[in-house]
């Protein structure tokens, strides 16, 4: 997992930075959550869902609830479809979900 800060966002365009000062710019949706990731906010996400060589790589991801139907079964924190959100005061972890 890598932990990614959110440092710009323009309506569902996310501006992301790792400890190693890599910038990175993913549309993103987040549904079943009460707000919206801000600016200063934190995701922990697979390595893999960064390299544009992964198969699965997408520039526009979407999550949601671990019980939203719509995702994979898991809450495998190991599975490249789950992530973690940490906000200021609390910590939620979501899936990838599809279409």
């Amino acid at each position: 997992m890598v932990k990614l800060e959110i440092i710009n966002k323009k309506e569902s365009l996310y501006y992301l930075k790792d400890s190693k000062n890599n910038n990175y710019e993913f549309s993103m949706e987040f549904y079943d959550i009460d707000e919206s990731p801000k600016i200063g906010d934190y995701l922990e996400l697979s390595a893999e869902l960064l390299n544009p060589m992964y198969a699965g790589y997408s520039v526009l991801y979407t999550f949601g609830n671990l019980k939203n139907p719509c995702g994979r079964n898991t809450t495998n924190m190991n599975n490249i479809d789950i992530i973690k959100l940490i906000m200021k005061n609390k910590e939620i972890i979501l899936k990838r979900l599809y279409g």
